[in-house]
């Protein structure tokens, strides 16, 4: 009887929902949003002819807090990236210091620019107009990988920090969420969008497609479903403290989000494949003595980004 009764209830209400909507992120400043940020990784690499395979799981809490409005309809905002828990194949590992971005945001939520707070207004002078850090490979450092061993010989793993920051977690910022098609759209339609970026490190571009799936109820809130594929060629330059790496390859992934009709995410959840060529050499260059290492890395990345407070 009860399910009979829930029937019609369910019928109504998204009998209540519109045929076409208009997805736009809320901007009014003050709004802050906070998630809990789940990443699991598989890394498959190859260093020196030795071959090794990692997984990371690691868990955070984000938090976006909007700082103003922009002209062009964006905003400003600060996110605040905690990290709760770091696990290396099975082993905990001590977690880092939170981290914060000063973040611009475009009006159909693509992110345009991020910046580390207490960079200094000297760096921020020096950025590129549009710049944001690479969704390049977790674990790319071989400060995170004693084995085989890195240019320089150490086998120390190095801290929780210096394995957190491997992971990324700030170069994946600009895919964490969807980019919206900014006019009205119905289910079915879709929309795409490119952006290319470039920091001190390098470039990448991030070319997505995305479809409005469904409208219907999510955790009791009128929401639209977006999926979303996307690639990501990566050519960059990461510098670490017993190694220079040179990346080149490309990202491709999936992602299924679902967003409210008042302006905010409620979750997203992502899979991903990344192919990558990598040349590790000395940070002194070839006059330390010793010569470049060339390797490979194929990263599974499976991310998972849930609201828990607002």
């Amino acid at each position: 009887m009860r399910r009979l009764l829930l029937i019609p209830l369910l019928a109504s209400l998204t009998a209540c929902l519109p045929d076409e909507v208009t997805l736009k992120y809320g901007t009014e400043p003050g709004r802050r949003l906070t998630y809990e940020l789940r990443l699991r990784a598989r890394i498959d690499r190859t260093l020196a002819g030795e071959e090794r395979r990692q997984t990371v799981a690691a868990t955070f809490r984000a938090q976006q807090q909007i700082t103003g409005r922009s002209p062009q309809g964006g905003a400003t905002a600060l996110m605040t990236l905690e990290p709760r828990s770091l696990t290396v194949d099975g082993r905990g590992q001590q977690v880092g210091a939170p981290q914060s971005f000063e973040v611009r945001i475009a009006a159909d939520g693509r992110i345009l620019q991020i910046q580390r707070t207490g960079e200094g207004d000297a760096a921020a002078e020096e950025a590129e107009p549009v710049a944001a850090p690479t969704p390049g490979p977790p674990l790319a450092s071989p400060a995170a990988d004693p084995t085989p061993q890195p240019p320089d010989g150490t086998d120390d793993p190095g801290t929780g920090e210096e394995q957190l920051a491997p992971l990324g977690i700030d170069r994946l910022i600009p895919r964490l969420r969807p980019v919206l098609p900014g006019r009205p759209v119905s289910p079915g339609e879709t929309w795409r969008s490119v952006s290319d970026f470039q920091d001190e490190g390098g470039r990448f571009s991030l070319e997505l497609r995305s479809r409005l799936a469904a409208l219907g109820l999510r955790e009791d809130r009128r929401a639209a479903l977006v999926r979303t594929t996307y690639s990501s060629p990566v050519r960059r330059r990461e510098i670490f403290s017993n190694a220079v790496t040179d990346i080149q390859g490309e990202d491709v992934g999936s992602q299924e989000a679902w967003f409210a009709l008042d302006g905010y995410l409620i979750e997203a959840r992502g899979d991903s494949v990344g192919v990558y060529r990598l040349l590790f050499r000395p940070p002194g260059g070839s006059g330390a003595g010793l010569e470049p290492v060339e390797g490979s890395l194929r990263v599974r990345l499976s991310t998972e980004m849930r609201l828990v407070g607002r």
